[in-house]
């Protein structure tokens, strides 16, 4: 009995070295954040559905309605770049790399707004830059 001891002694250091390794390396391997919100004004497109489609290289990620005011976001790994095709209505539509390792890796949380002319980004959730307009072409 003496040695079943001794061996769960040894045992319990692999054990907890494991375990704070596996904890480290999920901490590392975790992804950025991708956020995205409706700033359309409500005056204008409160009845107007915005239809968003989130997907990576490999999968479709969420495909829902993002309401006026609403933040959606997600969780992205390192190595993916994630595409966002969004549809107003049958007004407009517009399609932007939502998140690509290249490009944002360095960065926690990627920020997206949706406005009346187009698709904002921002890595601090403060200072804006345009990247995409919206598009009217080959609408019904």
């Amino acid at each position: 009995m003496g040695k079943k001891n001794h061996r769960l002694l040894l045992f319990s250091p692999a054990l907890v070295i494991f375990f704070l390794w596996a904890s480290l390396h999920a901490e590392r391997c975790s992804g950025s954040g991708l956020e995205m919100k409706n700033e359309l004004p409500a005056e204008e497109y409160a009845d107007v559905r915005l239809d968003i489609l989130v997907n990576s290289e490999t999968k479709v990620i969420e495909d829902r309605v993002l309401n006026i005011g609403e933040t959606l976001k997600w969780v992205v790994t390192q190595n993916d770049i994630y595409y966002v095709l969004a549809v107003l209505g049958n007004i407009k539509f517009a399609s932007v790399c939502g998140f690509d390792p290249t490009r944002d890796a360095s960065h926690e949380t990627v920020f997206w707004l949706v406005k009346e002319d187009g698709f904002y980004f921002s890595y601090d959730n403060t200072s804006w830059k345009m990247d995409s307009q919206w598009d009217t072409d080959g609408l019904l």
